[in-house]
């Protein structure tokens, strides 16, 4: 599946499966919102687990910036979800070519916390992502992400992007305190209202009450 990647027929198929989890995120979720600047330079990603959608939001961002990013993803999911293959995800354990693509100039992502966990608190961090960074000697960006469902017919995502880190900084805390800060951004601002800071990123599918609204004043006396 890797060599054929880079032959046409693969790349064709990856931008077929790009579409697919483009249409999946436009018709599942209200809209997808980001605060803070993703560099393009060559990085481990580490982010937070607890939505079905979190791989399609790293493959969004890599997308955003025209990079090449791999998701380190568990073994299983490789062998439900082949397909995923032609996008980039490489099996938890291949960490050799996880370097390998780090240094020709590729995003590596990593969910540290290992597993999907409930949409709480940070979980205890296993050591990989920071491994992967200080062997390849490129930094650490934490991106808290929460997929919520608000004001709206359709959930939501927000990704809050810190400064990279060096490869020996204090990820957990880095990420446990942006992850604090994204919930309580959310507490404070009305269900309906994009949190300051914020911009979309990704339009999606309106509530039924927005669609119908341009009707609703065209009848209005």
């Amino acid at each position: 599946m890797e060599a054929l990647q880079e032959r046409p027929l693969g790349k064709l198929l990856s931008a077929i499966v790009g579409g697919f989890l483009l249409l999946s995120l436009k018709g599942s979720l209200r809209g997808v919102y980001l605060k803070g600047e993703v560099p393009k330079r060559p990085l481990v990603l580490a982010m937070n687990h607890h939505s079905f959608f979190d791989g399609h939001l790293v493959w969004l961002l890599s997308r955003q910036k025209r990079r090449t990013a791999s998701l380190l993803v568990a073994e299983e999911n490789l062998k439900a979800f082949p397909v995923l293959r032609l996008l980039g995800a490489l099996e938890a354990r291949r960490v050799r070519e996880a370097l390998r693509r780090l240094k020709e100039g590729a995003w590596v992502a990593v969910f540290p916390e290992g597993e999907m966990r409930y949409p709480g608190p940070l979980g205890p961090l296993k050591p990989g992502a920071a491994w992967l960074a200080r062997r390849a000697g490129v930094p650490l960006l934490p991106v808290a992400c929460r997929v919520v469902l608000r004001g709206f017919e359709h959930p939501e995502a927000f990704l809050l992007v810190a400064p990279p880190l060096s490869p020996d900084g204090d990820l957990e805390g880095a990420l446990r305190g942006l992850l604090q800060e994204l919930d309580e951004t959310l507490r404070r601002t009305h269900p309906r209202k994009t949190p300051e800071g914020f911009r979309e990123i990704l339009r999606g599918r309106r509530s039924l009450e927005e669609r119908v609204r341009p009707l609703v004043r065209l009848l209005r006396p």
